[in-house]
């Protein structure tokens, strides 16, 4: 309806960083990331990414990808055929498919669960399913949720480590928590939002010593 959710808003994203949204809940940060991945559609504005106009774009044929706080897995596939059902919707071969479904099992050191359904794996192994899901169509950009908030404080450590690997590697990322700690010992810039706009925007440093 008439109800503004993001008023008028600018925000760049650089190639290889790591952004964090922080915010009170219902201060648009959500919002602000489903309608990067696709998942809602601005009123007005554009959104760009390497120069194309992704707007109107549906999410699966936006070169981006999304990790949710509830996981999202299908309960009558393995740890394995999870992480491999979008190479193989798109038409990757069994041998690539196989093969990168190999690493990155070996990325979120889930090896030996393989073949185990997501009702007999914890949150957290759940969780680092999800995230080789999403890596597995090598997105330029990984959008995540709040994807510790459905987890027990001994298993949000184990995300929050995965997480930290691959912003070492650069990999571009946005992710919404409430983790002020790894926001301010990870993120590369760090964006406070209140009422859908942009309060404080800079390096972890800047924004937790700011007035």
């Amino acid at each position: 309806g008439d109800h503004v959710i993001i008023p008028p808003l600018s925000l760049s994203i650089h190639d290889g960083e790591f952004l964090t949204l922080l915010g009170p809940s219902g201060c648009g940060k959500t919002t602000l990331l489903r309608m990067l991945a696709g998942l809602d559609t601005p009123t007005k504005g554009k959104i760009i990414l390497d120069g194309q106009d992704i707007t109107n774009l549906p999410p699966y044929k936006r070169d981006v990808n999304m990790v949710f706080q509830n996981y999202a897995l299908f309960p009558h596939m393995t740890a394995e055929e999870n992480i491999g059902f979008g190479l193989r919707m798109k038409g990757v071969g069994r041998e690539e498919t196989a093969k990168r479904t190999q690493k990155l099992l070996k990325l979120i050191q889930l090896e030996d669960l393989r073949s185990r359904y997501p009702s007999q794996m914890s949150g957290g192994q759940q969780q680092r399913v999800s995230i080789a899901r999403a890596l597995a169509m090598k997105p330029k950009m990984l959008f995540f949720d709040e994807p510790t908030s459905a987890l027990d404080p001994e298993l949000t450590g184990e995300i929050l480590k995965v997480i930290k690997d691959l912003a070492a590697e650069h990999m571009t990322m946005v992710i919404v928590t409430h983790e002020m700690n790894f926001a301010r010992n990870v993120a590369d810039k760090i964006i406070f939002m209140d009422k859908g706009v942009i309060a404080v925007e800079g390096t972890p440093e800047e924004v937790f010593t700011s007035e």
